[in-house]
Order: structure tokens, then sequence, then C-alpha cells
């Protein structure tokens, strides 16, 4: 996040694009975390059919909201695009390493 925030030094338009793309993924990534620790206990099949459905709802969500913000903002697109990638990807092998860390222990 404070990386993020460097990149104001660059300009207001390219600062706000790539914190728009990091709180993006955050978001992305965090409601991942808030389905997982809310459903964590249930069964193994109810658990994997409501986090995949999640995901499906999540990602078409993060499309939209994607689609708006580069439609309908005048943020810089390759910042944004760029910031929103690799936060995302960063993110993720975060969530799904913490994931398979809690499985091993149960």
């Amino acid at each position: 996040m404070l990386l993020s925030i460097s990149f104001f030094s660059l300009g207001e338009q390219e600062g706000v694009a790539v914190l728009s793309g990091v709180m993006l993924s955050a978001i992305f990534v965090s409601s991942s975390a808030w389905i997982f620790d809310s459903f964590k206990n249930a069964e193994n099949r109810l658990f994997t059919k409501i986090f995949f459905f999640s995901t499906a709802v999540r990602f078409l969500l993060v499309l939209v909201f994607f689609g708006l913000l580069i439609g309908v903002t005048k943020i810089d697109e390759f910042y944004f695009t760029v910031s929103f990638i690799i936060s995302y990807l960063c993110q993720s092998v975060t969530e799904m390493i913490f994931i398979n860390k809690i499985l091993q222990k149960e």
C-alpha cells in the first residue's frame, strides 16, 4: 500500500490509478477471506460449492467495477491495469498459501 502511494510522486493521475487498482484487488481478495472465514466449518462439499460460486460472482463483480473505472473515470488505464494485475496476483498467491496452511492444520 505504501508503495502504491509513492506513485503520487509521478503525478496525481498515476497515483490515483495505482491506488485504485490495488484497492480493487484488495477488495476482491478480502471478500474471499471473508467467505473462507464464514464457511470454513461447513461440510467440505458445501464449502467447496459456496467458495467456487462466490469466486465466480466476485470475479464478475470485479470485471464490472474494472470496466466502470476504466470507462467512466479518467484514470490512467495503463497504471490502473498493471497495478491491478500485479496486486491481484500477489494477493491471490498469498491467499492460497494462507488457505493451504489453515487446511493443513485441520
